[in-house]
């Protein structure tokens, strides 16, 4: 028998922390890992009307723009581009705030420039699969948030309760999610007017 075939967590002397065992010889497939993790969803919001409106070369350097300033805010915040969602991106990070401060972040500066978008976020265990995708309700429960969310709107829930200063939680709301039903405690994610303020452009004078 291969030495490596009877390896186990128990061999070593301490049971291993998950995800970290030795490897095996086996037929079974690797179990997915369950890892925390914090999602948010952005969307361009009406972003079908300005197709129909000004047509499908001005919506594409829409998207375009909005799609740069994701990439530049992410690789300054620890916080992965998951995916891209048509007119929207999927954001992740291990740490909340990261990710918070990506997506406070993001609306504020595509709202700047004349792109209204809308968010969702929430934190929880979800399973890793296939090394680079997410499965799990927390996932799901970001995306709905975002689909419920106003236009300039940030919705979060699951997070804890620390936030970075200038982004300020408003009172609970209440959500009905489809497929997750009354989603209760969803707290509206606001920036402070002066970060707002700082970021907007200069009023014509």
């Amino acid at each position: 028998m291969s030495k490596l075939s009877s390896w186990s967590p128990l061999v070593l002397g301490t049971r291993a922390e998950p995800g970290t065992e030795p490897p095996t010889i086996t037929d079974e497939p690797p179990e997915a890992a369950s890892v925390p993790r914090t999602f948010g969803f952005v969307d361009i919001s009406g972003f079908t009307a300005f197709c129909d409106q000004h047509g499908e070369h001005a919506a594409i350097e829409l998207l375009t723009e909005f799609r740069s300033l994701a990439r530049g805010i992410t690789s300054r915040r620890a916080t992965r581009i998951a995916k891209w969602l048509g007119d929207g991106v999927m954001l992740v990070a291990t740490e909340q705030n990261p990710l918070l401060a990506t997506v406070a972040e993001l609306t504020v500066r595509s709202n700047a420039l004349g792109i209204p978008t809308h968010a969702g976020i929430a934190s929880g265990e979800v399973l890793m699969f296939e090394g680079d995708d997410y499965v799990g309700r927390t996932v799901n429960l970001a995306a709905r948030l975002c689909d419920a969310a106003e236009v300039h709107q940030i919705l979060a829930a699951d997070l804890a309760t620390s936030f970075p200063k200038w982004i300020e939680p408003q009172a609970p709301v209440s959500i009905n999610a489809p497929g997750l039903g009354l989603i209760t405690k969803v707290r509206p994610l606001q920036v402070r007017p002066e970060i707002v303020e700082v970021l907007s452009p200069p009023r014509a004078g």
